[in-house]
């Protein structure tokens, strides 16, 4: 038997029946390898979408899927990149009241380290 004859249908293969969709073309009858036909545009909503408008959300909740609760830091669209400068802000503040003090310790140690040597020479 030549490698380029059509093989023939074995009882094992599954047959399309009227219920069969096809995922290409979303028609009925036959599998997406047998199909002809072209793929139709369907234009989905993105998920902010969904999440923003009321309808659609439903929509999303009745699918069976997990609903997705968004925080209300992300729900306001300003003040979030304030809110994270004010915060590193806060940090470097309170780093360089850190690095001053201990500026300052540094220095005390170093005279009473000082005056220790003084003390032991005399």
């Amino acid at each position: 038997m030549s490698k380029y004859a059509p093989h023939r249908k074995t009882a094992n293969q599954p047959r399309a029946t009227a219920s069969t969709v096809c995922q290409k073309c979303l028609g009925t009858g036959h599998f997406i390898y047998e199909c002809k036909g072209q793929r139709p545009y369907l234009s989905r909503p993105s998920r902010t979408k969904m999440l923003e408008n009321p309808k659609l959300l439903a929509k999303l909740k009745t699918d069976g899927k997990p609903s997705v609760e968004v925080p209300e830091e992300f729900k306001s669209k300003s003040g979030t990149a304030n809110r994270i400068l004010t915060e590193k802000e806060k940090e470097r503040a309170k780093s360089q009241t850190l690095s001053d003090k201990g500026e300052a310790m540094t220095h005390v140690l170093q005279k009473q380290i000082h005056l220790f040597f003084l003390w032991l020479v005399q």
